[in-house]
């Protein structure tokens, strides 16, 4: 098996084994034997690219906040009428992505929280990352007269901590709401919690926007 895999492959492979193994056990009673059993590879071949489940957990969490981060647009410059849809455009493919790897929602909302303060200083600045994105979209807004005025830090923070629970609570969930009705309802929490006050008599036209667009999709099944 070996040979027909490449450095970069036998690497990936081994990442998606970890991350199965971890989904099984959790980090904490996951061993790198119980990874290479999940992979079909001897032990030092896992040595040949990782010195152990910590590295190769790390490399799990930077590339998931690799690809959440791919998921994100920048809100245009220019257009106030654009913003609803962009916003919910990166709803989509953030849920859409999450979805797909529900066992990556477990793992950065609970597995790598509270591992040892070096891995949780990984997580901050990822999260300080994304909370900078979201603020410069804010202040952008708020030049634009389509967010409300505000400390755009602590907005912020309540809709990064609003959106990541929603996920989690789904995880954890014995009854699983639709993903239509997930999109919708971030989408609404969000628009309803940042627009200016003199776009509100606007808002359900805003919010129905997004229910017409969605009504020929819903038809189509």
């Amino acid at each position: 098996m070996g040979q027909h895999l490449d450095k970069e492959q036998r690497k990936i492979q081994l990442m998606q084994a970890a991350l199965a193994a971890f989904g099984k056990k959790g980090y904490h009673d996951t061993q790198v034997s119980d990874i290479i059993a999940q992979a079909k590879v001897a032990r030092g071949t896992f040595y040949l690219y990782f010195e152990g489940k910590r590295e190769i957990f790390e490399a799990i969490i930077a590339q998931i906040f690799q690809e959440i981060a791919g998921q994100i647009r920048a809100l245009p410059l220019d257009a106030v009428d654009q913003i609803p849809a962009q916003i919910m455009g990166n709803l989509r493919r953030i849920t859409a992505l999450l979805m797909k790897n529900p066992l990556w929602i477990k793992l950065v909302f609970s597995d790598a929280v509270g591992l040892d303060s070096e891995f949780d200083d990984h997580i901050r600045k990822f999260y300080q990352l994304v909370l900078d994105y979201i603020q410069r979209g804010l202040r952008q807004g708020q030049k634009m007269g389509f967010v409300r005025e505000g400390d755009v830090g602590v907005l912020a923070v309540c809709l990064l901590g609003a959106v990541k629970e929603v996920f989690y609570q789904y995880v954890l969930g014995t009854e699983k709401p639709a993903i239509r009705d997930i999109e919708r309802e971030i989408y609404t929490f969000v628009i309803t919690g940042i627009i200016h006050p003199a776009l509100r008599g606007g808002l359900d036209a805003i919010l129905g926007s997004i229910e017409e667009a969605e009504a020929p999709k819903r038809a189509r099944g």
